[in-house]
């Protein structure tokens, strides 16, 4: 019930003040009294309302304490005390944090990069039994123009796993590798990959149209640097450290957010594709629309996982095994054709 006591004058609550318990208000009659932490914390909730109060221990084989008010300000300082417990209720309003934990760890890229320079090491070698040499891998598999363009598909990914040397495998495992990690921090190991391989093909099938014959290439760089436009492509998304997409407000606002986030990163991989991409023997072509195609990717991946979240634990294993599977598939095909 509602406490209704009339305020006395000035010098009376000045030499004669009276003070009530608050506790019952809060707790309802015969509830136990709140301990020092508790009274602590309501009288702090009082101090910040600026309602007049004290704390007392309470005598006897209860104990605990009493925050008290001047019975005039009783109603008031219930009410707020009520409202400080409610809103601070045990899970009363979860907070919905980002997980910013990676979505996967070095292992897998680690793994893959090893079977790209076990490839390469095991294609240098010659199989007379077989009649296998090394210059027949390089004849099956290269990023030929005008292969390409006739038919021959498997070349869009076996060119990626194909090598001049050991310093070119071992720089496009260490700098491709690197941007494959980053990616996989925050899409997955499985889907990192799958886009990854996906870019280097779509970004050879680019080349390939544009340059046309005699255009040939080899190298993982056309996938390293898919791997850097798919970590542009998925930055103005917040994938991996919390998922805001497009956020909110008006079209043009949200769209000019988009483009601000992702100046940056694809800044970024242009000015990486300015200091790698020049060189006799580099294919610029190939770097452009590798970066090209994995940032139409990533700006792929980035919608879908705002929208249904980033792939399972058992889901990115499968997609692993499928990125692994289409350049091992695509020599099947090669050696069978």
């Amino acid at each position: 019930m509602p406490v209704s006591t009339p305020r006395p004058g000035f010098l009376r609550r000045t030499f004669r003040p009276v003070w009530a318990d608050v506790a019952p208000l809060v707790l309802g009659d015969g509830a136990a009294a709140p301990d020092r932490a508790t009274a602590d914390r309501w009288a702090l909730v009082l101090a910040a309302r600026h309602v007049p109060h004290r704390v007392r221990q309470i005598r006897g084989a209860e104990g605990g304490f009493a925050v008290q008010v001047q019975p005039w300000f009783l109603e008031r300082a219930a009410g707020e005390i009520r409202a400080y417990v409610e809103e601070n209720a045990p899970g009363a309003h979860p907070a919905a944090l980002p997980d910013l934990r990676p979505a996967a760890g070095l292992e897998p890229t680690v793994a893959a990069m090893v079977l790209l320079v076990f490839f390469h090491w095991a294609r240098t070698l010659a199989y007379p039994a077989f009649s296998v040499y090394p210059e027949h891998w390089l004849d099956l598999g290269s990023a030929d123009a005008s292969r390409i363009l006739s038919g021959e598909w498997w070349r869009l990914f076996t060119a990626l796993t194909l090598h001049a040397g050991a310093a070119h495998v071992l720089g496009n495992a260490v700098i491709g590798g690197t941007f494959v990690w980053l990616a996989s921090r925050r899409l997955g190991a499985g889907l990192a990959w799958l886009l990854t391989i996906l870019g280097g093909g779509l970004g050879n099938e680019l080349n390939s149209l544009i340059q046309g014959p005699p255009h040939d290439a080899i190298g993982f760089s056309t996938a390293s640097f898919a791997a850097a436009g798919l970590l542009a492509g998925i930055a103005p998304f917040g994938v991996g450290g919390g998922l805001h997409g497009f956020g909110s407000g008006s079209l043009p606002a949200r769209i000019g957010r988009f483009a601000h986030s992702a100046l940056v990163p694809v800044g970024a991989g242009l000015g990486l594709l300015a200091m790698l991409g020049a060189g006799e023997d580099t294919d610029l072509g190939g770097h452009f629309f590798g970066m090209f195609s994995g940032l139409a990717l990533g700006i792929g991946a980035g919608f879908r996982a705002t929208r249904l979240g980033l792939p399972g634990r058992r889901a990115d294993a499968l997609l692993y095994v499928l990125a692994l599977s289409i350049p091992a598939a695509a020599w099947v095909a090669a050696w069978l054709a």
